[in-house]
């Protein structure tokens, strides 16, 4: 069975430009919904960090590489590099010596592939044979996009924020597409909507594509705006650091109340089709070579934070990833703890590593002479501190499957550097005392919360098994007493 290549737990196409254009012409009016991604460098990174954005982009029909550096990584990933296997030869060594042994050839290797990225910078280096794709910029392919929709007679809609008229910029885009149904959804530069940065509003929480109209109130008002037009193409060209744009256009995707046959995200695409702000485009030997970055960090003094990010980030994830990648799973288990008023038992975890999430279940690994079950009442017991003997476990530990961890030098190291991935256990747990919950751990809280609201807690995991676990936790309390 065929496995598509995938980088720090997201998915990633095998297409050129050709096939992806193809594909795109064979689209009908009375297709069902299509959602296309131009993946570069900082939104595997930003999905590295939040779950909600990786599983974003996972739902994506159609996907791209835009970007060198990330097609440098992903062939970097898929080819086996000789350190991280000789690696693979000490996971069983005592946790002092492996890990001793993982710092050196993490250092060696992460050495190599800086001259490997060296190199390829130079020599131009073309992986597209080893990793079966071709680099797309989006803005680029703009021309494609709106060429299709003018050839299939769709109304198209493009969301942006021009500096300039709303009308100078129709007028630019149709002058270079005769015939074409264009709409604009437009707001100025200085609105809340077009910062790009980080905004301070949400930079204690993590944003979703269920909170992003919340976020952004004007993206509410453009949805609005897509249901009355109904557009069968809407390009949405936001860009930004939060993740906006993709979270708006997976929230389109998702409502059954919107219609469109493609929505695609082209951050500042319609700067460089020249009707927008003018953005400066890098000299073309930079983009061919890949040093488009280079050109942005100095033109751009805003963005060099996150340039910088992107650079070093990415390659140092690269490198961590190559030796998760020989990793083995571990065993942990998770606990649904209810109580006798059926409410749910929720942990508040710390944020020490990239991916966790603030409110989950009980859990905790799994001893190498332990049951799952066991396990799972001592983490209980020792995370919480309720009572051993008014703890009932009413269902045994059932397999759920595993789970890939984010992709974190300190996880990893913390690890035993030895785990790339959690084996999955579930336990259903009764607890019949009547104490207030209170954990045993600093700066954290338990709390019961009502069964009707299990499921927006079990939505901050996203794991399918926990999702389903709503379901089978109202059964086995219609059943307990049977």
């Amino acid at each position: 069975m065929f496995t598509p290549p995938h980088l720090f737990g997201v998915t990633l196409p095998q297409t050129t430009k050709f096939l992806l254009r193809e594909r795109l012409r064979r689209l009908k009016s009375t297709s069902k919904k299509h959602v296309l991604y131009f993946h570069y460098s900082e939104f595997l990174l930003r999905a590295n960090r939040n779950p909600w954005y990786k599983e974003t982009l996972n739902r994506a029909t159609l996907s791209a590489i835009d970007g060198k550096g990330l097609h440098w990584a992903l062939w970097t990933s898929l080819h086996p590099a000789p350190l991280p296997r000789l690696y693979a030869l000490f996971l069983d060594a005592p946790v002092v010596v492996r890990c001793g042994i993982f710092l050196v050839l993490f250092c060696a290797q992460l050495g190599l592939n800086f001259f490997s990225g060296l190199f390829s910078l130079l020599l131009n280096l073309n992986y597209t044979q080893r990793t079966g794709n071709e680099v797309i910029l989006g803005r680029d392919f703009i021309y494609d996009l709106l060429r299709i929709g003018r050839d299939k007679g769709w109304k198209t809609l493009i969301i942006s924020g021009s500096r300039q008229a709303d009308e100078l910029t129709h007028k630019f885009i149709t002058n270079l597409f005769p015939g074409l149904d264009l709409k604009l959804w437009t707001r100025e530069s200085t609105s809340l909507l077009m910062r790009d940065k980080v905004l301070p509003e949400f930079a204690g929480q993590t944003l979703n594509n269920q909170n992003v109209t919340r976020f952004f109130p004007d993206l509410g008002e453009a949805k609005k705006y897509i249901q009355k037009e109904k557009p069968q193409l809407i390009l949405v060209c936001l860009g930004g650091a939060s993740g906006r744009q993709e979270f708006f256009i997976d929230n389109l995707y998702q409502d059954e109340n919107v219609d469109f046959v493609l929505a695609t995200g082209l951050g500042a695409a319609v700067d460089h089709l020249g009707g927008g702000s003018g953005q400066r485009v890098a000299p073309k030997w930079m983009t061919k070579t890949g040093l488009e970055w280079l050109f942005r960090f100095l033109t751009q003094p805003g963005r060099r934070g996150r340039i910088w990010d992107s650079i070093f980030t990415l390659y140092w994830w690269t490198t961590v990833e190559q030796f998760q990648k020989v990793g083995r799973a571990r065993k942990t288990v998770v606990n649904l703890v209810d109580n006798l008023e059926e409410k749910v038992l929720l942990v508040e975890r710390k944020n020490l590593v990239p991916g966790d999430i603030d409110w989950g279940f009980v859990q905790g690994g799994v001893g190498p002479k332990e049951k799952p079950e066991q396990a799972g009442l001592r983490e209980i017991v020792e995370e919480v501190g309720l009572e051993p003997g008014q703890l009932e476990l009413y269902r045994q530990a059932e397999y759920t499957g595993t789970e890939e961890y984010p992709v974190s030098f300190a996880r990893f190291f913390f690890q035993g550097a030895k785990y790339r991935r959690s084996q999955k256990f579930l336990n259903y747990v009764t607890y019949t005392g009547q104490s207030v919950p209170k954990t045993n751990w600093e700066n954290r809280q338990a709390k019961w919360f009502e069964a009707v609201a299990i499921k927006d807690y079990l939505a901050l995991d996203k794991h399918p098994d926990w999702q389903k676990g709503s379901s089978k936790l109202q059964q086995h309390w219609a059943n307990r007493g049977k």
